[in-house]
């Protein structure tokens, strides 16, 4: 099980990174964004097309995060120019819309789980030390130094840089932000155009694990919001451990015959059990305020 729990590691650092862009979308735009996986796999399935077609992966990559970073940028122009003044709840609405058009419209140019996977090249297969009997691949240590750059990365960016001021002065007040001359719309396009591409590299590093065909890399943001869920849509260093849990419970869970076929019900059961448990605490407030 051990082995299984280190490989998992590998998914949970691929999860934390997602739930992250999520979080992070959230606190700088105040959008829950459903189509953030969608996005990054169009960038990465652009991405191997390109090397199908000869060119090189070093310069396939840049390609194919331009596309998602493109593909995220046109959904918050969109927002941002029709739908600023609306409630969270609509927003997120429009970006469910998205998502299943984007998912159509992959499965329609990529194909299926079937027809359309492809072999995304896997760099960081091999080895990067052994433990005992347990081997840990490069991919984990790629993988939770991503995600741990990210979280320190952007809490270092958000406290102590202007920029980083005058992003969370966008997402708090975002009409006050722009009477002071803050250029709102340009930096939530900003947000988007970012979360985009690394969406895409995120995508990138899980797809050759997870068999590379486009519904299943899209759908992943079903896991990428179970992870932020676990940092409640705020905190950054709990969602960089919930992604961790994530992973590991499913990596221990493929080591379990008897519920091996089921391991991708877990990120389900993680929103179920926190959303009863969240909402187990608003009615014992409720009942001891009266």
């Amino acid at each position: 099980m051990l082995n299984s729990v280190v490989a998992g590691l590998t998914s949970g650092g691929v999860y934390a990174l997602l739930g992250l862009c999520v979080v992070l979308t959230y606190r700088l735009v105040a959008v829950v964004n459903f189509t953030m996986a969608a996005c990054g796999a169009i960038g990465a399935f652009v991405m191997v097309t390109l090397m199908d077609a000869g060119l090189t992966a070093w310069l396939a990559l840049p390609a194919g995060a331009a596309a998602g970073a493109a593909m995220s940028g046109l959904l918050g122009t969109a927002l941002v120019r029709w739908f600023s003044g609306h409630e969270e709840r609509t927003k997120a609405a429009v970006t469910v819309a998205v998502y299943v058009a984007i998912i159509s419209i992959g499965l329609r140019l990529f194909g299926g789980n079937t027809t359309g996977a492809h072999r995304f090249p896997a760099p960081f297969d091999d080895p990067a030390f052994t433990v005992g009997s347990v081997v840990v691949p490069q991919s984990v240590l790629v993988s939770l130094g991503f995600a741990v750059l990210i979280t320190v990365g952007v809490s270092l960016l958000l406290g102590r840089t202007l920029i980083g001021l005058r992003l969370q002065a966008l997402s708090e007040r975002p009409a006050t932000a722009q009477v002071v001359g803050i250029p709102a719309p340009v930096l939530a396009i900003g947000v988007w155009v970012v979360i985009g591409a690394i969406s895409t590299l995120v995508i990138v590093l899980v797809a050759p694990r997870l068999g590379g065909d486009f519904a299943t890399l899209g759908n992943l943001i079903s896991t990428a919001l179970a992870v932020a869920m676990i940092g409640a849509f705020r905190s950054l260093p709990l969602t960089l451990a919930g992604g961790l849990l994530l992973g590991c419970l499913e990596g221990a869970a493929s080591s379990v015959t008897a519920i091996q076929e089921y391991r991708g019900v877990v990120p389900f059961l993680v929103m179920l059990v926190l959303l009863w448990w969240r909402s187990r605490g608003e009615v014992w407030d409720t009942a001891h305020s009266r």
